[in-house]
């Protein structure tokens, strides 16, 4: 099953029964990716730009954060008229599996329904990224025009 909600801190893109294998081997049973977007995207698809956060933010880069009331944590860099111009690209901003702030993390339950907590498997980069194609694949986004970060990178 899939499903997509409008949460209050950004969109989130729940995949039942879809499974993520790991770097590690471990499988993650349910998948949870939240994430926000800004702009439109054009009708070839080709203005889409992924921002990949910093280790300890969120998918909140641009405009005042829905949880914290703060500005984003690239404000400076994601808008009208910024570097990452939203009136002509469609930025996606995914939070990372492993995280706290709404992709599946050790706060979600596993399949038997109690949270993973300490027993979260560890995640790589690599997992982050095929959990990214995952989002693009739904999204029906094809190929990115940019892939840009404020911290592990694009």
């Amino acid at each position: 099953m899939i499903g997509q909600e409008n949460a209050a801190d950004g969109e989130r893109l729940v995949l039942e029964n879809a499974q993520l294998t790991l770097d590690n081997g471990s499988v993650l049973d349910t998948l949870t990716l939240a994430y926000r977007t800004y702009g439109a995207l054009n009708a070839d698809k080709s203005n889409a730009i992924l921002i990949c956060h910093a280790l300890t933010g969120d998918h909140h880069p641009s405009g005042a954060n829905p949880l914290t009331g703060r500005a984003g944590w690239w404000d400076n860099m994601v808008g009208p008229g910024k570097p990452i111009d939203t009136d002509r690209y469609f930025v996606i901003c995914q939070n990372v599996i492993g995280g706290c702030a709404g992709s599946t993390g050790p706060s979600s339950p596993r399949a038997d329904g109690t949270p993973y907590g300490l027993d979260f498997p560890v995640i790589t980069i690599g997992d982050m990224v095929r959990a990214q194609n995952v989002l693009l694949d739904r999204l029906e986004i094809p190929d990115l025009f940019c892939v840009i970060g404020g911290g592990m990178g694009g």
